[in-house]
């Protein structure tokens, strides 16, 4: 049963259901978790199976929107109506919580094919002991990814990048709480025992869980930036560190975005970000020079004429008439090739400087 709209926020949180949930089965005398009543069910369209193995594991704050949890969720399936989602809600015997429930947290993250990361709009759950806990432990094993459950994601303006700058920059595993204290015991010793001991140390791990965060949460806001056409916020956004490679949900890029809602100047503007950070090579770095000299002889003269400039002479004079060996010093023969390298025989050119002036054109 939903609570009304003006109810206090508790009343919407994912912990509230959890005592509906709770008060239900000791009324009704169910053990075990609430997703064992679905057993052998089917779903009504698909046919498939109402619960079963799980390949995404959730990571969520108890004390966030529970509607807004499972409107996040809607919105990554993404219209798959037999994805399935781990959430410790009605996996986990509410009555009869387990006794190491860090060693069943480390099962399932194991077990799953990635974590999702649900972070809530005020970012209560980067608070909880218990998400820190998920996220850097899958973060390590190279499954986390992160979505937003407000309904328009980390935002699309400067000031949410802002507001999310300070919040991932405000992480902090010793202020951070668990709602048992017998569970942010466990947590901690975790803690201690696997990263301190074993020379990694808490601070570094939240370094590099702070650093995934603004990759992730950064490259999402740029994509609503784009799509709203902010080139301000854009550059924002690039200058802070976001990569002009993030895609959209979809795996568009962002010129791609930025073209198909009509935005033409900042396409260009990033296109124009995108090749600023592409290695432009010199032609030595693909060919050997042995190759382009060997080369030269099957290509006719008037085509490789203008990579090459003479040094007081005319270029067609000299394709006319060579010098002679004794009129030019092999010092001072070079082909544009990006490192200067000095060529000691350019056969049929070896009479010419390749201190390229200009481009065929």
């Amino acid at each position: 049963r939903r609570p009304p709209q003006d109810a206090p926020p508790e009343r919407h949180s994912t912990r509230a259901v959890a005592s509906a949930l709770k008060r239900e089965a000791q009324e009704t005398g169910w053990e075990g978790a609430h997703l064992d009543r679905f057993e052998g069910e089917r779903h009504f369209v698909t046919g498939g199976a109402l619960c079963g193995p799980a390949p995404i594991y959730v990571a969520h704050a108890w004390d966030a929107s529970f509607s807004d949890l499972a409107a996040c969720l809607l919105r990554d399936a993404a219209g798959e109506l037999d994805a399935r989602y781990s959430i410790d809600l009605f996996s986990t015997d509410l009555i009869s919580p387990p006794d190491d429930p860090v060693v069943v947290a480390q099962a399932a993250i194991a077990g799953a094919r990635e974590v999702l990361l649900v972070l809530d709009a005020e970012g209560i759950a980067l608070k909880r002991l218990w998400v820190l806990f998920e996220s850097m432990v899958a973060l390590e094993k190279g499954k986390l990814r992160v979505r937003c459950s407000a309904p328009g994601g980390f935002g699309d303006t400067e000031a949410a990048l802002r507001e999310w700058t300070g919040r991932i920059d405000a992480l902090d595993w010793v202020l951070s709480e668990a709602t048992r204290k017998s569970d942010e015991k466990r947590l901690r010793w975790f803690a201690e025992r696997t990263w301190e001991m074993h020379g990694k140390g808490i601070e570094r791990v939240l370094a590099q869980f702070r650093k995934f965060l603004r990759k992730e949460v950064y490259g999402q806001i740029l994509v609503g930036a784009v799509c709203r056409g902010d080139r301000h916020t854009c550059e924002t956004l690039l200058d802070e560190g976001a990569s002009i490679e993030q895609l959209d949900g979809h795996g568009n890029t962002l010129e791609e975005i930025a073209s198909s809602e009509g935005f033409g100047e900042l396409e260009e503007m990033l296109f124009e970000r995108r090749m600023a950070g592409k290695p432009h090579c010199p032609l030595s770095t693909y060919f050997e020079v042995g190759e382009l000299m060997a080369s030269t002889e099957e290509v006719p003269d008037e085509v490789l004429a203008p990579f090459f400039t003479e040094l007081g002479a005319d270029v067609g004079a000299c394709l006319a008439e060579p010098m002679a060996d004794e009129e030019y010093d092999e010092d001072d023969v070079v082909v544009s090739l990006g490192d200067q390298a000095t060529l000691p025989d350019l056969g049929p050119f070896s009479h010419r400087s390749g201190s390229s002036t200009r481009t065929p054109g």
